[in-house]
């Protein structure tokens, strides 16, 4: 069984590169694990660093790739540690040789700029390698501090969706989202499952150029919560308590520019017009107070507290609640 270079023999895990785009120099890859269970069954793909710097992913991963016991393992998982190396090697939400959010593109264009041909290679691995279902991670990046949540595909109504909902209930995190909003259809996650009708969610936690061992175990939970609920390793799901369900997310922005300081965390519980945060000049005058835009939300993620922002800047993210 192989997934790029990495070649994995019955309850064996395997190394190696799979190509992606290229460069001037060459070809770009990515590092990537196969995990080979003894017993054939499922396969699960899942990918990091789509965006670059949410390191999380790709460490928890790793460890859980290495930390469980292969011969209780039923079927594969294929681990792409790094979706944008370009973006990764700047530390950047964005690609920085055209400025395009990778994930706001696909299904891309093997024709296009380099983002564009990326999201077109990635779809392919995805075709290949997702099999029975696709889980995309995600650690809010250098800028931004999220709760550890899951969002699924809410947009349409069929046996696909369905199953990503129901995946989306097993990774443990009570802050379930299942969104309809425009940016989805960029998404790669919606496109995997809208194109190629491969179940797949994105979990999210941490950022704020940080890896804490919270986050890293929030990651542990979704993936032993994942591969369980597929049948892939023994034990069931953990079960969330006191879930908070989402709808879509309202996106908060500063209208003055100067230092952020937020007064609330992500995955606080939000009323109508209550206090999120305050802008702050340089000579510690309060420029704006930023209040809860929708009657009833949770707090999906906020910018780095005391981060110097532009006017117009998002400073918080708020979930909808259903």
């Amino acid at each position: 069984m192989r997934f790029g270079t990495a070649e994995a023999g019955a309850a064996e895990l395997a190394t190696g590169a799979i190509h992606l785009v290229d460069d001037p120099l060459g070809p770009v890859t990515s590092p990537v694990m196969l995990a080979r269970g003894a017993e054939p069954g499922p396969r699960l793909l899942v990918t990091c660093l789509i965006h670059g710097g949410e390191n999380v992913g790709p460490i928890a991963l790793a460890r859980f790739l290495r930390e469980i016991e292969l011969t209780a393992l039923r079927g594969s998982i294929a681990g792409l540690l790094c979706a944008n190396p370009l973006g990764q090697r700047q530390h950047s939400r964005l690609t920085p040789q055209d400025g395009m959010n990778l994930n706001r593109i696909f299904p891309g264009n093997p024709k296009g700029a380099v983002t564009e041909q990326l999201a077109a290679r990635l779809m392919e691995i995805a075709r290949s390698e997702g099999g029975d279902a696709v889980l995309d991670l995600h650690s809010g990046g250098e800028l931004t501090i999220t709760a550890f949540y899951v969002i699924h595909d809410a947009k349409g109504d069929g046996d696909v969706e369905r199953e990503g909902a129901r995946l989306a209930a097993s990774v443990g995190s009570r802050y379930q989202w299942g969104s309809r909003e425009e940016w989805l259809d960029g998404g790669f996650f919606t496109n995997v499952s809208r194109r190629l009708r491969i179940p797949s969610i994105i979990v999210e936690s941490g950022g704020g150029a940080r890896v804490r061992d919270e986050d890293l175990a929030n990651f542990n939970t979704a993936l032993h919560g994942i591969t369980r609920a597929m049948g892939m390793l023994p034990g069931d799901p953990p079960v969330a308590e006191d879930i908070r369900r989402g709808g879509n997310g309202v996106h908060v922005k500063c209208t003055r520019g100067g230092y952020w300081n937020p007064a609330v965390a992500p995955g606080d519980d939000m009323t109508g017009g209550q206090v999120m945060g305050e802008m702050i000049s340089m000579t510690g005058e309060v420029l704006e107070t930023i209040r809860c835009p929708v009657p009833s939300a949770w707090v999906g993620s906020i910018r780095r507290p005391w981060m110097p922002l532009y006017a117009g800047e998002q400073v918080v993210e708020v979930v909808e609640r259903l």
